[in-house]
């Protein structure tokens, strides 16, 4: 089928309730339900072939169960995705910036109020299409500069859908933003997700210190359990990784250009989803902090394990870390990050 192509019936999924608040595109393949409340994807449904359908992104009940459990289930980070070490950094005109502190000394995520945290303004809804808008004020976290930031959702061919982020700031910042989407193929969040098959197109990965910092330099993948340059089952490369899995993979191929970076797939249901993007990192999570009091729509508890969270974006720390690629983004400029996720079934 050609990208973009909507020629069949989007009515033909037979649809589960949507929760109050949701906005949803869709087509005759998949269906996405998304909120406001930090720009996220609540549920993703993929068509089955006796016409049912599966949810395969985790989701909690509502936006109350969100701010509540404070875990980023499928929305948009920001200003910075990941950790930046001690909430500080040096900008490039010399001055010291401090940020936000929201694990340990540690600043994860946008800090405290961060991005997932902001109901965003919509400003399009069609069947095929749906985009956010968020302004993040001077010294917002701690952030230089007056920041706008657009998420648009798109459906671009029947089992393919993106995410486009774009970012401008009146004064340099560094700027990471991803999408923190939970996915468990099999649609059983009460399971675990180690039986996923996991290949990441990257010859290196990122070491890491015990607060999840970057350590210097690089680790070649081979001969670790790190190693997903081939298909690999997450739980059996889990035994020969010492130190669990929240790192970052240094992709292959060239910043800034939308490229195939990684490919899930589950034995059992057949189902497969290709991951792209334009970013140079992608962070691996094999959730650890799902608890019982977190439940899903219909009211399972989530299992500690349920969720591969597939994060593209710069490396962490990148602020502090002049050999990384750069995070900056100076007035004028245009932050641009594009995320695409094609799902398939055998």
């Amino acid at each position: 089928m050609k990208r973009g192509d909507m020629s069949k019936n989007p009515t033909a999924i037979p649809m589960h309730p949507a929760p109050a608040g949701t906005l949803q595109i869709r087509t005759a393949k998949m269906r996405i339900l998304l909120s406001p409340y930090g720009a996220r994807i609540r549920e993703l449904w993929l068509r089955n072939d006796d016409g049912t359908e599966t949810n395969i992104a985790i989701g909690l009940p509502d936006d109350d169960a969100y701010a509540t459990h404070d875990s980023y289930i499928g929305a948009v980070c920001g200003r910075y995705a990941n950790r930046i070490a001690n909430s500080a950094y040096i900008a490039p005109n010399g001055d010291r910036v401090t940020l936000a502190a929201n694990e340990g000394p540690t600043h994860l995520h946008g800090g405290v109020t961060g991005f997932d945290r902001h109901d965003w303004s919509v400003t399009q809804n069609t069947d095929h299409e749906i985009a956010f808008h968020l302004e993040s004020p001077d010294g917002d976290q701690g952030y230089p500069g007056n920041f706008a930031a657009t998420a648009t959702y798109s459906i671009v061919a029947e089992n393919r859908l993106r995410l486009e982020i774009t970012a401008t700031c009146d004064q340099t910042c560094p700027v990471n933003m991803t999408s923190h989407a939970y996915w468990n193929l099999t649609g059983r969040f009460d399971k675990c997700a180690a039986l996923h098959i996991l290949e990441i197109d990257a010859d290196a990965y990122l070491p890491i210190d015990e607060r999840l910092i970057p350590l210097p330099g690089r680790c070649d993948l081979a001969g670790t359990g790190y190693d997903f340059r081939n298909p690999a089952v997450i739980a059996q490369n889990l035994l020969n990784a010492d130190q669990g899995f929240d790192h970052n993979f240094c992709l292959n191929g060239t910043r800034g250009t939308l490229r195939p970076i990684a490919t899930l797939s589950d034995p059992d249901s057949g189902r497969t989803m290709r991951l792209f993007s334009t970013e140079a990192g992608l962070q691996f999570y094999l959730s650890q902090h799902f608890t019982n009091a977190m439940k899903t729509p219909d009211g399972k508890s989530l299992h500690k394990s349920g969720g591969i969270a597939l994060e593209p974006q710069t490396f962490p720390d990148s602020p502090n870390r002049p050999d990384f690629p750069s995070p900056w983004l100076n007035p004028g400029e245009t932050y641009r990050h594009v995320i695409e996720w094609e799902f398939s079934s055998s």
